[in-house]
């Protein structure tokens, strides 16, 4: 599979854009993750030099084709599996990712608090148990809310108020069905604390944060297969060699669409590694 570079061009002002088609079997998704659903743009400014304006388009490009290639591979139920230590460990790079997103400009903390109030009484609490109504003394802690049913039923709107489409996307990761539960289960456990951190620095509290200490390291799970995958070797290949991490963008899209091709092929065609 090789990238289609996309042309960049000049508008009379200066100013650089390029444009580059979704393809049409990712196209509502792209569009409900990004905005944009039949072409993606890039546009910098008048006094953007030749040289930086033609990287920022190879960067940008790799960027959409990595997300198309996580969308595809999502869509068509494949992906990587995780353990449950990987999986918080992802959930912690969902909670550094989605503070990130908001801390500069927070807003007002009242959004914050109606959030917080937002996952607390219309996602989780609807899920509880008559016995706990009838009760709350009982289960003084909400222990149900860690109950797989719970779990499973909060699942779909804690990933859309979470934005884990959009995060998994833009970290190139696609997961299986039960990788997916696990990860959005750790980042449920970690939404309301991301929260709260937000309401704290639209307060004008940046009093460091001592959560992202806690999450574990992420580290490579169990292989699918005794073979190796281009996806093993490429990351094999970051982690021994350092590449710059433009190389490393650049990159990533191709071998998330070869591991994507050559696991809907049979064993015998796939190359050996």
């Amino acid at each position: 599979m090789a990238l289609r570079m996309v042309a960049l061009n000049r508008a009379a002002d200066g100013r650089w854009f390029a444009r580059k088609g979704i393809p049409e079997d990712v196209r509502e998704d792209y569009q409900r993750l990004y905005g944009h659903k039949r072409e993606a743009h890039l546009k910098l400014p008048a006094g953007t030099p030749k040289h930086e304006a033609k990287a920022r388009l190879g960067e940008w490009e790799a960027e959409v084709e990595t997300r198309i290639a996580t969308l595809r591979a999502q869509r068509n139920g494949e992906g990587q599996p995780l353990t449950k230590l990987n999986a918080i460990a992802l959930a912690g790079r969902w909670y550094n990712w989605f503070v990130k997103l908001h801390e500069a400009d927070p807003g007002k903390p009242k959004y914050w608090r109606d959030f917080s109030d937002h996952v607390v009484w219309n996602v989780i609490r609807p899920e509880a148990p008559d016995e706990y109504e009838e009760d709350p003394g009982s289960d003084p802690h909400a222990d149900w809310q860690y109950d797989p049913e719970v779990r499973e039923a909060v699942r779909p709107q804690i990933a859309e108020l979470a934005r884990v489409a959009t995060f998994l996307a833009n970290e190139g990761k696609a997961l299986n069905l039960t990788a997916h539960a696990l990860f959005v289960d750790a980042v449920s456990d970690n939404l309301l604390p991301a929260i709260q951190l937000l309401e704290k620095r639209a307060n004008g509290d940046y009093a460091r944060d001592e959560r992202p200490d806690t999450f574990p390291s992420f580290a490579d799970g169990a292989p699918r297969s005794p073979s190796v995958s281009c996806w093993e070797l490429f990351e094999a290949f970051v982690l021994a060699t350092k590449p710059a991490p433009k190389t490393v963008t650049r990159w990533r899209a191709v071998f998330l669409e070869m591991q994507r091709e050559w696991s809907l092929r049979p064993s015998s065609g796939r190359p050996s590694m």
